[in-house]
């Protein structure tokens, strides 16, 4: 079942979000190292990407994006242990960015959803997706499916993930769209 797979990345996701926001509610003077490592690194994606003509913004996000979510598929044959550190790190932008807006704004609900509820609606399934589809090949990877060889369990798998991907490029192609 692909739910509990799905739940667990979100878990792990939301569990990141959480979790800086309050490490940073309790000491805001991590929020510079924040700043210095994850947030430079999308500072400079941004710049590329609203830099330049829209459709090249696009093509980058895009494909930044895209690579990423192969990257967080293929890592899942290391036991998940990577993946789910990565739906975490990810969870812990969103909550900078909702920390700072904290900081910043008195209301900063409705700026956190206008910023990121257009993009992120399509950007962050396609990204727990991926998760999810990564900690399944590496589950089976070790166990295989109960009365399966451990082949066809990843023949599976792999089938599974061919039929999922054009979906999740699609996800991910209309949140850059929407982004730029």
């Amino acid at each position: 079942d692909n739910r509990s797979w799905l739940i667990l990345a979100t878990l792990f996701f939301m569990g990141g979000t959480l979790l800086m926001y309050l490490a940073l509610s309790h000491d805001p003077l991590l929020l510079p190292m924040m700043e210095e490592t994850a947030l430079t690194m999308l500072k400079e994606l941004a710049e590329q990407v609203f830099g330049g003509h829209p459709f090249r913004g696009v093509a980058i996000l895009f494909l930044n994006n895209s690579f990423v979510s192969l990257q967080v598929i293929v890592l899942g044959v290391f036991l998940g242990i990577v993946l789910l550190f990565s739906a975490m790190a990810n969870g812990a932008i969103l909550g900078t960015v909702f920390f700072q807006l904290t900081q910043e704004f008195a209301r900063p609900l409705p700026l956190l959803l206008a910023g990121i509820l257009p993009h992120g609606v399509f950007e962050i399934p396609a990204f727990l997706i991926s998760v999810a589809l990564g900690l399944k090949l590496g589950y089976q990877l070790i166990f295989p499916l109960t009365g399966r060889s451990r082949r066809a369990s990843l023949k599976g798998i792999f089938k599974e993930i061919s039929i999922v991907l054009p979906i999740i490029f699609l996800l991910l192609f209309l949140a850059a769209l929407i982004e730029v």
